[in-house]
């Protein structure tokens, strides 16, 4: 794992997550000169289950999966991140254990901002913690939303919508003409919760009818046929 300083353009992306927007050109400056980006290779841990978080963190680039790991050893993909956002700043700030892994998909880039720095920016600026509390909220409705997926919806609709989801929140990261570099997919199976062979039946739909096709990478062809799957009763 390397370090650096953060660059002009990235302290410019960083000040976009809601989070740090409210803390106003000085406070901004002073809590970016505590701050490094990481470069992490495929396969390392941000941080582990357990890890006491002392930091929050904005992904400038590259992918990452969020994972919980049963007492039997089964993993479950809890969210996958794939697109420039601060995330871990609610749990970093109130200093609790991580309950999750968050594992390295894709080289990637990280901003690592100091718990102890933005604990003394929101006794300052009490009008940040509005701001940490939208980002609880908005985390609220993303689990909400998922209650509802997996009690409402059919295998094929969940499986249209995380690749419509997924291209539309990281389509530039492609590995090849009008390709998004998608998760593996048993990854997805755990990730919107079903088995490998009802997502294997799925997908073979979803090709039958000319939505995608499977390959080496999963691939979207035909974007209309994949919307209305994800509306239709599977």
């Amino acid at each position: 794992m390397r370090s650096r300083p953060l660059s002009e353009t990235e302290r410019d992306l960083v000040a976009t997550a809601p989070l740090f927007s409210a803390l106003g050109e000085e406070r901004f400056r002073d809590l970016v000169g505590k701050c490094r980006v990481e470069c992490h290779a495929v396969g390392e841990y941000l941080f582990q289950a357990g890890d006491i978080a002392d930091h929050l963190y904005f992904l400038l680039f590259g992918q990452l999966r969020l994972v919980r790991i049963s007492a039997q050893g089964e993993e479950t993909v809890m969210h996958f991140l794939t697109r420039a956002c601060a995330f871990a700043e609610a749990i970093s700030l109130a200093g609790r254990a991580y309950p999750v892994n968050c594992e390295v998909m894709e080289e990637c880039e990280i901003v690592v901002v100091p718990r102890d720095a933005c604990v003394a920016l929101l006794r300052s600026t009490p009008r940040v913690a509005t701001d940490v509390l939208v980002s609880l909220i908005e985390w609220e409705r993303f689990l909400l939303d998922e209650v509802y997926q997996l009690r409402h919806t059919k295998p094929l609709q969940r499986i249209a919508s995380f690749l419509i989801d997924f291209e539309d929140r990281s389509g530039e990261q492609s590995v090849g003409v009008n390709a998004v570099a998608y998760p593996e997919k048993r990854q997805i199976a755990s990730r919107i919760g079903v088995t490998p062979e009802t997502f294997s039946r799925s997908l073979r739909k979803l090709e039958a009818a000319g939505a995608i096709a499977k390959g080496p990478h999963l691939k979207i062809l035909d974007r209309h046929i994949l919307e209305q799957s994800a509306q239709m009763a599977g």
